[in-house]
């Protein structure tokens, strides 16, 4: 049993390994994948795909999409990935193999624990680096050195066209093979002129078959985004292979570790040890943002505030999606202080140009209301997006189109979308309110048209929140999410000044006041603006005022730290010692 043990341990480690990135994806960046599969555009027509096959590395771009459809579903690129890795290694570890010996498949492995310590975006780089491995097994494989040498060049064009720069990384495997394994001094000659065939195949390529800039001619478009150099991070996951390889041949030629056994349980260890760190101390420092991202695709409010309250809130992306689902669910003003707040940049993303800042610019507008705004954000997020696409976004350009009763730009979004797998259903769904009888007995249209703005609005919402959202209650004091997302902003930022003109708009209407806006008033005609014969028109609720009136007289004797276990939980405590956010 022990023999057997030792004689299929590559096939254990490699199982460990699988499992372990599983739940290293599963448990560190499910999340941040699925925010990622909104950038991959997967259209299902033959002019997609021979457009993607007339730009190096567009194949392998192709099937990158394809397989991103998968991170929508629970576990999908978990599995995705850790199979792709699992690949990744069984097929380094069969190249290995091919230098007469039996490789270590701990050696095979710890290449793909750089993706674990640099996760990429796009697992464009992970098909690419599966794409040269599998190419080079197949080379090392054949035995007639004529027709091996003859194919490479094949399998370098091959690389190059559908998954460059899988071809550079192939170049350097057909080298080291070459020089490691093969005898005379042809093997320096095949190794020179494929790595030189590998760097000057761009260069043909980019004057005969494309119009490209050089960068994009050698790496392709698809690995990172165009606006940004090029990683590092990429180089040294490239260069790990052919730097591996070397370290195996040495190894092979005398061994660290003679002892079978001893070498299982070493490696073994090793592993499982590099597994369980990576699992427990690699996190996405987004991670939170992108799940409540996540919740808000799915309109899961509840969700998002559940998790905020076990967690807390540990940055302004996530706090912005939890003061929008704490006003969704009309929870706001209660229990906004249970959370720790950021000013304006709590609300809404401040001057928005990244995609989750765009995303979140697009969501807040739609939520209160501002339709117009919703819709511009959405525009740019679609046109700045890192392929040129953003199905998220597009579904919004096409819920505000309807509302805005443009027909013809909600159908060309649309007809884009019934192209994709993901969204075709919910495409189809929306053709029908291309009729305008439909569209307006809709009752989700119907009940955006309400609340459409009547005033011409100036302010820009992500840089005078405050006033935009003035134009908006005062043009419909009934739209509930832009007044309790206004009032919300006015509390957190200490504004009673302009508080107390909405508290006497809701007085003059005769509508019932929580908790939270009877501790402002309280503590506005007490200590702001004493006005008795004000304070005793508005209906404070007899425990409200006595309890106002005991922390006033502890407040004279005790320190904040001292008072915040009995009264941490009013908003006059919020009021006299929370840092002042319009300050910071």
């Amino acid at each position: 049993m022990k023999k057997k043990l030792i004689e299929y341990s590559h096939i254990l480690l490699l199982s460990i390994f699988i499992i372990g990135s599983f739940l290293f994806i599963e448990s560190n960046f499910k999340y941040w994948y699925s925010f990622m599969e909104q950038y991959m555009m997967f259209l299902t027509t033959g002019d997609y795909f021979f457009n993607k096959l007339a730009e190096p590395g567009g194949l392998n771009e192709y099937l990158t999409e394809f397989i991103t459809l998968s991170f929508v579903y629970p576990f999908g690129a978990a599995l995705s990935i850790s199979l792709i890795l699992g690949s990744i290694c069984a097929c380094f570890y069969l190249y290995l193999k091919s230098f007469h010996g039996k490789p270590s498949m701990f050696l095979s492995i710890l290449p793909a624990f750089l993706f674990w310590i640099y996760p990429q975006e796009s697992i464009a780089s992970l098909l690419c680096i599966l794409v040269a491995l599998s190419f080079a097994t197949i080379y090392t494989r054949l035995k007639s050195n004529t027709f091996r040498y003859l194919l490479g060049f094949v399998f370098l064009t091959f690389t190059y066209f559908s998954a460059a720069p899988a071809n550079l990384l192939l170049a350097l495997l057909i080298g080291l093979y070459e020089c490691c394994t093969q005898k005379g001094n042809i093997r320096f000659a095949v190794t020179g002129i494929a790595i030189a065939y590998s760097g000057i195949l761009p260069l043909v390529a980019m004057r005969t078959c494309y119009i490209i800039p050089m960068p994009e001619a050698f790496l392709s478009k698809h690995l990172y985004h165009p606006e940004f150099p090029f990683p590092i991070s990429l180089l040294w996951i490239g260069l790990s292979f052919p730097i591996v390889t070397l370290v195996a041949y040495l190894n092979e030629k005398k061994p660290f570790i003679k002892n079978a056994n001893l070498k299982f349980v070493i490696t073994s260890l090793c592993l499982l040890g590099g597994i369980i760190a990576g699992i427990l101390y690699k996190k996405d420092p987004l991670e939170q943002a992108y799940r409540y991202d996540y919740y808000a695709r799915q309109n899961k409010w509840d969700e998002i505030v559940a998790h905020a309250k076990e967690h807390s809130v540990h940055d302004l992306d996530a706090l912005v999606y939890l003061n929008l689902a704490l006003s969704h669910t009309g929870e706001f003003i209660d229990k906004f202080l249970q959370f720790p707040q950021y000013g304006e940049a709590g609300f809404i993303p401040q001057d928005p140009r990244s995609r989750m800042g765009l995303i979140q610019a697009s969501e807040v507008a739609w939520q209160i209301g501002q339709i117009n705004a919703s819709q511009r954000f959405a525009f740019v997020g679609v046109l700045s997006s890192e392929r040129l696409v953003q199905p998220r976004l597009m579904k919004r350009l096409v819920e505000t189109y309807l509302i805005s009763g443009e027909y013809r730009a909600a159908e060309k979004y649309i007809k884009l979308l019934e192209l994709t797998p993901h969204y075709r259903n919910w495409a189809i769904q929306q053709r029908a309110l291309l009729d305008p009888e439909v569209c307006s007995s809709t009752k989700w249209v119907a009940q955006k048209r309400k609340f459409l703005p009547i005033t011409d609005n100036p302010f820009d919402l992500t840089k005078t929140l405050p006033s935009a959202l003035a134009f908006l209650i005062d043009d419909h004091p009934d739209n509930r999410p832009a007044f309790e997302y206004g009032m919300g902003y006015l509390l957190a930022n200490k504004d009673l000044g302009t508080l107390m003109h909405y508290m006497q708009l809701m007085k003059e209407r005769g509508e019932s006041f929580p908790v939270r806006y009877q501790e402002a008033i309280c503590f506005f005609y007490s200590a702001v603006h004493k006005d008795p014969e004000a304070f005793n028109s508005y209906p404070i609720a007899p425990e409200v005022k006595n309890r106002y009136m005991q922390y006033l007289q502890y407040a004279k004797k005790f320190s904040a730290a001292t008072l915040k276990p009995q009264f941490g939980d009013t908003y006059y405590y919020y009021l006299q010692f929370a840092p002042n956010l319009n300050k910071q």
